[in-house]
């Protein structure tokens, strides 16, 4: 084994060990709104580092079998799921077939569930768009709320809830369809593409999140495409960033982003740092169509918004506001101006209900004086990073239980995992299926159970490509990795700020990405171009 190969090696058995140690370490209740008695970090002890010795070595030793006897193995057998490109060639209907398996199995699934499914926030969006701009990206609350009295003005509330599922169904079908077709241009055995059709018509994850109003669909649709965009703009060498056609519809995508989600600029900024790094030749391309893109969805922002109504500040430093808890609770003694900003902020009496695994416990208390936080983001920024010097493992904890849910692997909780129903609300919404009674229970039992809606954990999906990304660097495919570059950034960006340490619907995007992400490492570039 060469330098080369045992660097990444011990990188991957890095990352996984200490993964697993904090796993270990970690006691919680189940309950992601306990308090910091019952949802904590054990203490460190010398065992431990015997314990990451062994874990690390038994990590290495598996991984060094794997690199010897199951990588070539699975580069050698990959050929039994490719062919020729000759003989690979999609039909012109060959999309559309793909796209009417997908679409039509869902419509059934839209039907057992019409008109679609809605969260509380949802509900808050459709009675006070405007308001809820403080909290939710305005274009996304324009988006839901346009549709919703679209369908109100032509027929029922329904139906304004029903545009919504059919819309997201119908871009997302089209979405997966044009990636299946671009897997088989590039080589990919026809039965392997009936497969993932397959998968994505009858895994009920797939058609759960297509007819939820949630902003997370959108989403993840926005970055699923913008995926499909990397991959072309790889396999053409690179030849497709000087297309007007391509970058017009990566832009869309990049304004998608940031115009449905908060977290979507931080996405965006990153992955453009990394883009112009390897895409020297095109730099100027991609730094323009980045910037217009920004420029262009803050702008709306700014435009739409209404002039008194300020985005909460709280939304964005979720994160700093658990560190600030766990030290009011178990940090060193505060000073007496520290103590006077966060008293302020929330009584005194209160700071002891934080919840480490989430931060909706203490920011959406009626005693949280949001307004304060808004007025003063200069000195809560100052006092946080004060507090940070003096209690950097508080903080590290905080972090640790705050986010496990996004890097622990195989770690699982209920917690907003999936959508089912319509929150109770004032606006005529239901879910009334046309179907009849008998058949909609059985297919609700389908869609339903723990069986069928059981899908890999964010932190299991995130260490896999983890993985296999090591793999392309080792492989030096450094702009195949960067394919994968959104979803890294989607990964720091929830450590940096996630709300609650579960919630599948931050992640939605990785079941989109899973299946294709299995073959690309064995796929080799080859001037594919988009209009092909």
């Amino acid at each position: 084994m060469n330098m080369r190969k045992k660097i990444y090696l011990a990188l991957f058995s890095l990352y996984t060990s200490v993964n697993i140690l904090l796993l270990m370490k970690l006691h919680v209740t189940g309950d992601l709104r306990a308090d910091y008695t019952q949802n904590y970090l054990r203490g460190f002890c010398i065992w431990d580092v015997l314990i990451f010795v062994v874990l690390f070595g038994a990590l290495w030793a598996g991984g060094y079998l794997v690199c010897k006897k199951v990588l070539p193995w699975l580069v050698k057998n990959a050929a039994l799921l490719k062919e020729d490109r000759e003989q690979a060639v999609a039909g012109k209907y060959e999309k559309w077939k793909v796209f009417g398996c997908i679409w039509g199995v869902w419509f059934f699934f839209f039907l057992v569930f019409y008109p679609g499914t809605a969260m509380n926030d949802t509900i808050y969006i459709l009675e006070e768009p405007w308001l809820l701009s403080a909290q939710h990206p305005v274009i996304y609350n324009l988006y839901t709320y346009g549709l919703f009295r679209l369908g109100s003005i032509i027929w029922n509330e329904n139906l304004g809830l029903a545009l919504i599922s059919l819309i997201q169904m119908t871009v997302m079908s089209y979405v997966l369809s044009t990636a299946i077709v671009l897997m088989r241009r590039r080589g990919v055995k026809k039965w392997l593409c009936w497969i993932f059709t397959a998968y994505f018509s009858l895994a009920p994850v797939f058609p759960t999140y297509a007819v939820s109003a949630i902003k997370d669909t959108p989403f993840s649709i926005c970055l699923f495409s913008l995926l499909i965009l990397l991959f072309y703009a790889y396999d053409s060498q690179g030849e497709e960033w000087e297309s007007k056609k391509f970058c017009i519809k990566v832009g869309i995508c990049l304004w998608g982003m940031i115009s449905f989600r908060g977290n979507g600029l931080v996405i965006v900024a990153g992955m453009a740092v990394l883009l112009i790094m390897v895409y020297r030749k095109w730099r100027k391309e991609i730094l323009l169509l980045v910037f217009l893109a920004i420029v262009t969805a803050e702008g709306m922002g700014m435009v739409l918004k209404p002039a008194d109504v300020e985005r909460l500040f709280q939304e964005s430093v979720g994160m700093q506001l658990q560190q600030a808890a766990a030290t009011v609770n178990k940090g060193r003694e505060l000073t007496s101006e520290q103590k006077d900003y966060l008293y302020q902020l929330f009584p005194e009496e209160l700071w002891n209900i934080y919840a480490p695994c989430c931060v909706d416990v203490i920011k959406w208390h009626e005693e949280f004086n949001r307004e304060f936080l808004n007025e003063t983001k200069g000195e809560f920024i100052r006092i946080w990073a004060e507090l940070l010097i003096k209690n950097p493992a508080v903080y590290a904890e905080a972090l640790i239980l705050n986010t496990y849910g996004v890097w622990g692997i195989e770690t699982r909780n209920g917690e907003q995992y999936y959508f089912k129903d319509i929150y109770d609300n004032d606006l005529n919404l239901y879910q009334k299926s046309p179907l009849p009674e008998g058949i909609r229970n059985f297919f609700y039992t389908y869609y339903c159970n723990r069986f069928t809606y059981r899908y890999l954990s964010a932190g299991t999906a995130f260490w896999i490509l983890s993985a296999e990304c090591l793999y392309l660097l080792y492989q030096r495919k450094i702009r195949l990795a960067v394919v994968l570059s959104p979803v890294g950034m989607l990964f720091l960006s929830l450590l940096a700020a996630s709300p609650i340490a579960f919630s599948f619907r931050y992640v939605f995007v990785l079941a989109l990405i899973f299946p294709f992400s299995i073959v690309w490492p064995f796929i080799e570039s080859g001037a594919c171009r988009l209009g092909e």
